[in-house]
């Protein structure tokens, strides 16, 4: 096994990157990890940058895209064909058939490893959960005219779900999508939209129906539309992703934009979810990683009352702590991934919608539990922005989104607990 990455910081990498032999990696995954840490090595700096601003520039997100980050931010992967039509190619010379969840968990695990989940999300976030739906049910003729200028960086789509009056209660969405002879007049607000400042297109969630989810559609809404009105949401955290507060009013969408059929909305936002808590697990992890690794490093040189600060038990203890874990959250990531590839997709929205929940609660929990013990250990340099702390510090911001977004942990928690029930349930007819 040749290491790679940071082999002499503990736990600074998963495990399988320097000491533990691992079932799942090929040669190919480990053709895509170097690629990923060239490209998110060369971004750090710049990363830094665009999070003090609040702004990731277009000409990198189109680079982004090019490069072919985008199309393999988006899963299920898009055809070869449709990339073919955009003119780009996948990282590491990678066909789409070859494309596996490992290669999208290690693209996911390094983007994340700046530490700055703004430029992260600014450069393809809105992209990796609003193409998705286009993908899966798209028409040829829409993904021909929706789909094939994402993957190239000539256009850009974000989701829109969450509304100021909810946002994990999918089925309670107050927006509505009227038919005219014209097409359908959409009105509604839907609120911080990750990319939403920065996107061409709105994946909308929209109430073409009566109330509950069988009345929820999904319309790909232009946002340069007449009725469109968007603003920047300046929250704690992300500030580079874009995030927006959107208003429709009376918003005219063509009929060739309703994604499926009426009333599936809800169906497909619910299977868009699955990987969308991965992806958030996987982040979680990683930034944890983070913590972990900068606060070794500094207890390693920082001294106080003659001794380095990793040399004191309690340091230790609290690294090793945040190492088991980094590492147990890692093992149960890499078990949900796997069952994705020995199951349908049906079989594995129905086995793992509620282990993807509670794995996230239990992630963004222990980055929670890592980050705040890192920024014990680093101190002043952990309070100030940019510098040796400025890694932590930054997450120390960004983390509240991640306990919230894609669903907050208090509903994911009975979620998690409620799939269990409903699968034992279906175990025990099975018997009878």
């Amino acid at each position: 096994m040749q290491p790679f990455g940071n082999i002499l910081t503990p736990f600074a990498e998963p495990a399988w990157y320097s000491t533990l032999s691992s079932p799942y990696y090929t040669d190919k995954h480990r053709r895509v990890r170097a690629a990923a840490r060239a490209y998110h090595d060369k971004l750090a700096a710049a990363a830094e940058d665009w999070e003090a601003t609040g702004d990731v520039p277009r000409k990198a997100m189109e680079a982004h895209a090019r490069a072919g980050w985008t199309a393999a931010s988006i899963w299920p992967t898009p055809s070869a064909e449709l990339l073919k039509k955009a003119g780009v190619q996948l990282p590491a010379g990678l066909a789409p058939s070859e494309w596996d969840i490992w290669c999208d968990f290690i693209s996911v695990d390094e983007g994340a490893r700046t530490g700055f989940l703004g430029a992260s999300w600014g450069l393809t976030g809105g992209n990796s959960i609003g193409a998705p739906p286009l993908v899966v049910y798209g028409t040829p003729e829409q993904q021909g005219r929706l789909l094939v200028p994402i993957l190239n960086g000539g256009k850009r789509i974000c989701l829109g779900i969450t509304e100021p009056s909810g946002g994990s209660d999918v089925s309670a969405i107050r927006t509505t999508a009227t038919r005219t002879e014209e097409g359908y007049r959409v009105s509604g607000e839907k609120k911080w939209i990750t990319n939403g400042m920065t996107a061409d297109y709105m994946m909308t969630a929209v109430r073409t129906g009566g109330a509950g989810a069988a009345g929820l559609s999904l319309l790909v809404v232009p946002l340069d539309a007449p009725g469109v009105e968007r603003r920047k949401i300046l929250n704690t955290g992300v500030a580079a992703s874009g995030s927006a507060y959107i208003t429709m009013e009376d918003v005219l969408v063509p009929f060739d934009n309703l994604i499926g059929k009426e009333g599936q909305g809800f169906k497909m936002v619910m299977t868009n979810f699955l990987h969308e808590r991965l992806v958030l697990s996987i982040q979680s992890n990683r930034m944890a990683r983070v913590c972990l690794e900068d606060a070794y490093e500094y207890a390693s040189t920082r001294k106080t009352f003659g001794k380095r600060l990793l040399d004191q038990p309690v340091i230790r203890a609290k690294l090793s702590d945040m190492a088991q874990i980094i590492e147990r959250n890692h093992a149960w990531l890499e078990q949900l991934a796997y069952h994705t590839t020995q199951v349908s997709k049906a079989e594995a929205d129905r086995d793992l919608a509620g282990l993807a929940a509670l794995l996230k609660v239990s992630c963004t929990r222990g980055l929670e539990k890592c980050n705040r013990e890192a920024l014990q250990i680093l101190g002043g340099i952990g309070y100030q922005r940019g510098g040796r702390g400025g890694r932590v510090e930054q997450i120390s911001r960004d983390l509240r989104v991640m306990a919230i977004g894609g669903g907050s942990e208090e509903i994911m928690s009975d979620l998690g607990l409620r799939m269990a029930e409903q699968l034992a349930g279906l175990r025990s007819k099975s018997k009878l």
